[in-house]
């Protein structure tokens, strides 16, 4: 079974890189929402909003990664590859070494 000859543009592959970039960052970037939480045991936010942000976080990227593989094998591996470097820029963004 042949691809369509667009499926491998670089069009494609960037776009899709870029939408996985953005969905990185802010996964990975909102990492940081329960850090202040957990610092502070007592007073703050609950424990049960920390859990619930990690968890629609976690949602969030099943969600948006059962989406794009269903569109095939260019999207996703294009779409991880942003994905991983959204990491590599929240992280340097943090102060962290990534």
């Amino acid at each position: 079974m042949d691809a369509p000859p667009d499926a491998l543009s670089l069009d494609v592959i960037l776009s899709y890189a870029a939408l996985g970039l953005i969905v990185g960052f802010g996964y990975y970037a909102s990492q940081r929402l329960g850090a202040p939480a957990q610092a502070e045991a007592n007073g703050g936010t609950p424990q049960w909003l920390t859990t619930a942000v990690h968890l629609l976080r976690l949602a969030a990227a099943i969600a948006f990664f059962a989406w794009i593989a269903s569109l095939g094998v260019v999207p996703i591996l294009s779409a991880f590859a942003g994905f991983l470097c959204g990491r590599v820029i929240a992280f340097r963004t943090a102060g962290y070494d990534a």
